[in-house]
């Protein structure tokens, strides 16, 4: 054997070592698309043997239409060298001996040999590349039609997926989202700790599971969701990602508080109502009670007391008289206000003449306790009710007097820029902070017991407010417990507040 022999032969040992080892068919075709040469593994992907094959023209192994027209494909490429194949791949349809079609992916050849010119096709099987694109689809459908938010980001946060429900709650397109860090599309400020610290649990392999927290949406509206985060894992079992589902539940979480807020105003409308029986039963309960022990004394012919003595029952029975006409007047005025029914009657009057109405008064309810009243003024014209502003300074004063066991009394008046600042002061024991929110509220009183020591129905801090809103005014409260409180009426001075309540 010569050189030549020996390096065919070792060529021709190789070649077929190359065939029979080979994962990818090859099959090669003479110019006259007859097949010269069938590789083992494409004996496996068709299902037929070398033996069957070999001189077959290779139209065979395709389905129609590519069947009825490969042979004029070939010669048209032989008579004119166009290379729409070859040297390139492409994805076609192959057919089995048992008539099944499925994808493969061709990459053609072409080559010349002592005995002529040949094509040489490599096919890979697209099969399961194809089921498995197919099952990645339907998972993908799946996914977008849920309507839970679904994404998927690295281990630094950068969203690599985003999916209609992502899009639908927070406002981004897959398109804007993508790419960027998720903490500057959606998550607060404050809540970039608590992402951090579920990117630590996820970097360890641990799922994080219904986490309610806030997030917010491309406009900035708050949304409270419930985060269920994951991590993704690669081949090696190695954290590389992590895909989060947020379900917003802020509707729900929002009706709750609704029904809860329902719950506690009907809670503290069964207390109101609770204090109101409380208080009005004492209120009426007390001076009845004086009005009619001492009108058994008048009515005991046989023992009637003298003239001092008797002055001094028959004015216990008009103070007493007088307390049930107060609590029966604000009963009806807060009734009318909390119908709408109050009016007022506006005309120009004069705020300094007011304050001075009060001080007077004031003299005379803060004389039996010994309390000093001050009074300062200025000269204020304004359009408002005198008879209600009176009776909302009166009632403060009232209240001033009540609670203050020694001291002084203030009723003042100043600008404050286009408003009336009415003023009352007292150096009583002051409100506590928790209280100043509520003291406006009907029937509130820090003592609603029947021993209480301090009068009163607790309406007459809601009646000032009522009144001062009509006026378009505003009522506020300044308090240090242990040194007094000051409380605050604010009036237009302009004439606006005429087109209030005409």
């Amino acid at each position: 054997m010569n050189v030549h022999h020996k390096q065919a032969a070792d060529f021709d040992a190789h070649f077929q070592a190359i065939l029979a080892a080979a994962v990818e068919a090859i099959v090669i075709i003479d110019h006259s698309c007859r097949i010269q040469t069938f590789s083992a593994a494409a004996e496996k992907l068709f299902g037929y043997t070398r033996e069957e094959v070999l001189g077959q023209n290779v139209s065979i192994l395709m389905p129609e239409p590519f069947r009825s027209t490969h042979d004029s494909w070939v010669a048209r490429h032989l008579a004119t060298g166009e290379r729409h194949i070859i040297g390139t791949g492409r994805e076609v349809s192959a057919r089995r001996k048992d008539g099944s079609v499925f994808p493969v992916y061709l990459s053609v050849g072409e080559g010349q040999s002592a005995e002529g010119g040949f094509f040489v096709g490599i096919l890979h099987d697209l099969t399961r590349e194809k089921a498995a694109f197919r099952r990645v689809q339907q998972l993908a459908a799946i996914v977008d039609s849920t309507g839970d938010a679904v994404l998927g980001k690295t281990l630094d946060g950068v969203v690599t997926y985003w999916n209609r429900g992502a899009e639908e709650l927070y406002g981004y397109s897959a398109e804007e989202a993508i790419g960027r860090h998720v903490s500057e599309l959606i998550v607060p400020l404050e809540k970039l700790d608590e992402l951090d610290s579920i990117a630590a649990r996820i970097r360890h392999g641990e799922n994080v599971a219904r986490v309610e927290t806030e997030r917010h949406d491309k406009v900035g509206k708050r949304l409270i969701v419930s985060l269920t985060i994951s991590p993704i894992l690669d081949a090696d079992g190695n954290v590389t990602g992590a895909s989060a589902i947020a379900r917003d539940i802020t509707a729900r979480r929002t009706a709750e508080r609704a029904q809860a807020d329902a719950r506690r105003a009907a809670e503290e409308s069964n207390r109101v109502k609770t204090d109101f029986l409380s208080i009005v039963s004492h209120e009426l309960r007390t001076p009845l009670t004086i009005i009619l022990g001492n009108i058994s004394l008048l009515t005991d012919h046989e023992h009637m007391p003298d003239p001092a003595e008797a002055a001094g029952i028959a004015q216990d029975i008009e103070d007493s008289a007088n307390r049930l006409l107060a609590l029966i007047n604000d009963l009806l005025d807060i009734s009318d206000m909390e119908a709408g029914e109050a009016r007022l009657r506006l005309a120009p009057m004069q705020a300094e003449e007011l304050v001075l109405e009060v001080a007077q008064a004031a003299d005379v309810m803060a004389a039996p306790k010994g309390l000093e009243v001050e009074f300062y003024t200025e000269p204020l014209a304004l359009m408002a009710d005198p008879l209600r502003l009176k009776q909302a300074l009166i009632n403060l004063v009232d209240n001033a007097v009540k609670f203050t066991q020694s001291g002084t009394i203030t009723v003042g008046v100043s600008r404050a820029g286009e408003s009336a600042l009415f003023e009352v002061r007292d150096t009583g024991p002051g409100i506590p902070e928790v209280e100043t929110g509520r003291i406006f509220d009907a029937f509130h009183q820090a003592d609603t017991s029947s021993t209480r020591t301090a009068q009163g129905t607790g309406l007459g801090l809601t009646i000032v407010r009522r009144i001062v809103e009509l006026h378009g005014g505003v009522l506020s409260v300044e308090s240090e417990p242990g040194k007094g409180s000051i409380f605050y009426i604010a009036i237009p001075l302009n004439e606006d507040a005429t087109d209030l309540h005409d």
